[in-house]
């Protein structure tokens, strides 16, 4: 943070907030899944990716966002008892990025505990 006086500490290199205006999200019926992915330039595998969805359709959960391919963001959509016509929805996204995570195949670099 400017004017800090703490040196960063960890191994987090980026942390970055965008915001995607038009998602579309896939029609699904009562209590189903399915998955759909969006282009985001600059996303690399095993970025850690968080969501908000601005606002909420009723009835749709965003289950899951990942990131396998570059510059490619997959989501998992679900419903409840009551089924959804596919339509659009803005989603402000976070992207976390630790040092070296696709540096071995299988994100091996991401460490499991703290040190």
């Amino acid at each position: 943070m400017p004017g800090a006086t703490r040196y960063q500490q960890g191994n987090e290199i980026l942390d970055m907030v965008l915001l995607l205006p038009s998602v579309t999200f896939p029609t699904l019926a009562a209590n189903a899944s399915g998955t759909n992915t969006a282009t985001v330039q600059g996303v690399q595998p095993y970025d850690l990716i968080s969501w908000n969805m601005i606002p909420p359709p009723a009835h749709l959960t965003l289950d899951n966002a990942y990131c396998l391919a570059p510059n490619v963001i997959t989501f998992e959509w679900g419903t409840d008892s009551t089924g959804i016509s596919g339509a659009r929805v803005p989603l402000l996204i976070a992207v976390t990025r630790c040092e070296n995570a696709n540096a071995l195949p299988g994100g091996a670099a991401i460490p499991s505990q703290l040190l």
